[in-house]
């Protein structure tokens, strides 16, 4: 008897202890997440957002009809499901029903939609706001397929004729002609839902101080160069495994932070739960001592701009040299400890329609002196390279001084924020600069249509102000083209040429890193970078 009791209490000990960790190991509710951001975002509003910053905050704010799963696959989101008609050129959204914009914003300030529920209606305004000329987003062009867009930009419309409302819960848009990663294109920050009340009340400039959308969190605070803090969605639509209403965290503060070095020193002390990791952490890091660690590659490509409208680069055997002068594998094994691939073009690995037999630049500098000399520069030239202020830019652009001056070429080295940059380059008065691209959706039309077509010159993507009949013509088709193959195709003959009229000094692929605290539960690092990640199923085991 007393053998059989002790075995009873033992079994039962083991069970305790097993529902101590399984109750452990249960989602809790509370804390503040509190993180770094590079740069003080250019913009909140999601509609005129073009840049992973501003993203980062925007995700959390604002939803769109599908979204991505953390291994790039398109998946439901606020459209609980959707039916592809008409051989690819009508779509129709089942709308989810009980999701409601944010009732409060600002420390409890009631909204002006009253946090009333999302209908159909309200994505056709959407589109439409997003669209019109009147507001000029930078990126309604992603969606210029619609049927009816190119009358309604030009004021010959008064309306987007293909998006209608069938019902409250059904949302239908038809395109003028099958556009294979049209689906894809929809999960991009900007094709969110927007209460017409709100933007109405604050009008399209104000609303970027004011943002109200139906994410998982909303805006409480933005101090300029400083934090952005938002609250719990009391009301967010969506449920965990277990039944209970996500959100987890009470809230979110994003710290501005430029300077690694800073952002790494407060994650060690607690101050901030994630971390970007630079070059000089990484072995620590790495090595688990000091957290989480998340490592995978990122379909991003890292580059330099040439203006091809501005001296000395209007010439391309100037930027093929340029291209020739710098040795990619040194400067990743130096600078980035060997943690990205060296470009050869535009699309990264990974990507549909990358091309791993693009020959590229090899490290030539006898090549890259006779085209600067046949450009009329045999003693070398003076140039200035503007990049935005980052430690880890800073540290690359050094790096290539050197590789420079060895063509007689002298780098001088320019750093401003982030805003003043982007605003530059997007205006065309800068020479040489620093950009990277994260893809926005995992099609190749994102990279070669968007970056380098002459129609998007300008804030719409095409920093350089390349313009190649030949590029566009192939891109063109590329857009227009069911038939997979051809599309790959299409696309690869469009990269060559760009390789060969060089208007980017080609340089990594992005990896990307992040750190993470132990006590930290739920995080994911996404396959399109940190800035896609949401915090919805996070939490603090704390």
């Amino acid at each position: 008897m007393r053998r059989h009791i002790v075995l009873v209490l033992a079994v039962a000990l083991v069970m305790a202890l097993m529902g101590g960790v399984a109750v452990a190991q249960q989602p809790k509710y509370g804390g503040i997440w509190k993180d770094a951001l590079g740069a003080n975002p250019p913009h909140l509003d999601p509609v005129f957002a073009t840049d992973t910053t501003s993203a980062e905050v925007g995700y959390q704010i604002f939803e769109t009809l599908v979204g991505l799963s953390p291994e790039g696959e398109v998946i439901p989101l606020l459209a609980e499901s959707w039916e592809v008609h008409d051989g690819g050129t009508r779509f129709v959204f089942n709308l989810r029903k009980g999701v409601r914009f944010h009732a409060t914003t600002e420390g409890g300030t009631p909204t002006a939609n009253g946090g009333r529920e999302v209908t159909a209606h309200d994505w056709v305004w959407s589109f439409n706001y997003i669209c019109s000329p009147e507001t000029n987003s930078p990126r309604a062009y992603f969606v210029d397929m619609i049927k009816g867009y190119d009358d309604y930009v030009a004021g010959k419309a008064d309306r987007l004729a293909g998006v209608t409302a069938l019902d409250d819960y059904t949302l239908q848009i038809e395109t003028s002609y099958p556009f294979a990663p049209f689906i894809q294109v929809l999960t991009y920050n900007t094709f969110v839902v927007l209460p017409k009340e709100d933007i109405e009340k604050w009008g399209t400039a104000d609303f970027n101080f004011h943002p109200v959308g139906t994410g998982p969190f909303k805006f409480e605070q933005w101090l300029q160069d400083e934090k952005i803090v938002l609250s719990r969605n009391e009301n967010y639509w969506m449920k965990d495994e277990y039944g209970n209403q996500l959100p987890y965290l009470d809230g979110i503060e994003f710290r501005i932070i430029v300077d690694y070095t800073i952002e790494y020193t407060e994650y060690k002390l607690g101050n901030i739960f994630q971390s970007y990791v630079d070059t000089p952490y990484y072995e620590e890091a790495k090595s688990g001592a000091v957290g989480q660690f998340f490592e995978r590659p990122q379909m991003g490509t890292y580059y330099y701009g040439f203006n091809v409208e501005l001296e000395p680069f209007t010439d391309k055997r100037v930027r093929q040299a340029f291209n020739y002068a710098i040795d990619r594998e040194t400067l990743i094994d130096i600078v980035l400890e060997g943690r990205a691939s060296p470009a050869k073009g535009v699309l990264p690995p990974g990507m549909f329609g990358y091309n791993p037999d693009l020959e590229g630049y090899d490290f030539n500098p006898e090549k890259a002196k006779q085209l600067l000399a046949e450009a009329g520069y045999p003693n070398g030239l003076e140039v200035t390279l503007q990049y935005n202020t980052n430690l880890g830019h800073k540290r690359l652009a050094e790096a290539l001084q050197a590789q420079f001056a060895m063509i007689g070429v002298k780098l001088n080295l320019r750093n401003v924020d982030w805003g003043v940059h982007l605003d530059t380059v997007e205006r065309g008065e800068v020479p040489f600069f620093r950009m990277g691209w994260v893809v926005d959706y995992p099609d190749p039309d994102n990279f070669l249509y968007v970056l380098l077509h002459s129609d998007n010159i300008g804030p719409q993507g095409n920093y350089s102000r390349f313009n190649n009949p030949d590029f566009d013509a192939l891109t063109e088709g590329a857009r227009l083209e069911g038939d997979t193959e051809v599309r790959r195709h299409l696309y690869q003959l469009a990269e060559k040429i760009v390789v060969e009229e060089a208007p980017w000094l080609f340089i990594y692929h992005y990896v990307d890193h992040s750190l993470v605290k132990d006590f930290v539960k739920g995080y994911e690092l996404p396959a399109f970078g940190q800035y896609t990640n949401k915090f919805t199923k996070v939490w603090l085991d704390q």
